[in-house]
C-alpha cells in the first residue's frame, strides 16, 4: 500500500482477516476489526465487495505551481473519465493535477477507476483565479477541437494541458490565456473524442 495512504480503521470479513493483517502489518496504530459480511456490504457500494474496507485520511496538498508536466481539469464531471485520466497521468509522470469544478476525486467510483493511481499524483483543488494564474505562468496548452494538429507538432515539456468538461469543453477565459491550443485529427465525420481518451493521447505525446 502506498505510504501516502493514511488508514485509520480497517474492517475485514473473517475469510479476509489474515490478508488484511498482512496488508497493514507495517502501519502503526491501525486498528483492524473483524465484521460480518453484511457489515462489509453496507460499507461498500459494489454488488460483490472484496471483503476489506478501510477508513483513510484525505491527503492535504498545499497549492503550488507544477515542477514538471501537469494537468488542469476544468469541469470534468464523469467519475470514470476522472479515474482514467488520473491513472494515465500517473503512468505518464504528470504528477500535479489541478481540479477546477470537477467531480469529487475521493468518490468511490473515481477511486476504483484509478486502481490506486490517485495516491501516486498530487491533487490540487483550485478556483478560477488560481487556474488563470496557472495557465499564465506555465507553458499551457488547451485541448480543443479548434487547435493545431497535435500529431504534427512536437510538444515540449514541461507542459500544462488543460482539458475541459465532457459537454462544454474548456471555459473561454482559460482558452483566452493559454499559450497554445491543440486538437487531434479525426476522420469519418467524428466530431469529438472522450475527454479521457483525448487527454491520454496528449500526455503520451510528451514521452
Amino acid at each position: 500500500m502506498p505510504r501516502s495512504v493514511l488508514p485509520e480503521y480497517v474492517f475485514s470479513t473473517a475469510d479476509r482477516l489474515e490478508e488484511a493483517k498482512q496488508i497493514f502489518a507495517n502501519r502503526e496504530g491501525v486498528s483492524i476489526y473483524q465484521v460480518s459480511d453484511s457489515v462489509i456490504e453496507s460499507l461498500a457500494d459494489t454488488a460483490t465487495p472484496y471483503g476489506i474496507a478501510a477508513v483513510c485520511k484525505m491527503p492535504k496538498t498545499e497549492f503550488a505551481e507544477p515542477h514538471g508536466n501537469a494537468l488542469l481539469l476544468d469541469g470534468v464531471s464523469d467519475p470514470g473519465n476522472m479515474g482514467t485520466i488520473l491513472r494515465t497521468a500517473a503512468a505518464c509522470d504528470f504528477c500535479d493535477i489541478y481540479l477546477l469544478d470537477t467531480v469529487d476525486v475521493y468518490s468511490p467510483k473515481v477511486i476504483r477507476a484509478t486502481l490506486g493511481a490517485l495516491f501516486k499524483v498530487r491533487v490540487h483543488e483550485v478556483d478560477e483565479a488560481q487556474a488563470l494564474a496557472l495557465v499564465r505562468n506555465t507553458s499551457s496548452a488547451a485541448l480543443d477541437m479548434g487547435g493545431r494538429n497535435m500529431l504534427q507538432t512536437k510538444v515540449k515539456a514541461p507542459v500544462l494541458f488543460v482539458a475541459g468538461n465532457e459537454a462544454h469543453g474548456v471555459r473561454q477565459c482559460l482558452k483566452d490565456e493559454v499559450k497554445e491550443v491543440y486538437s487531434l485529427p479525426m476522420k469519418n465525420q467524428i466530431e469529438s473524442l472522450n475527454v479521457a481518451v483525448a487527454t491520454a493521447v496528449a500526455m503520451y505525446q510528451t514521452i
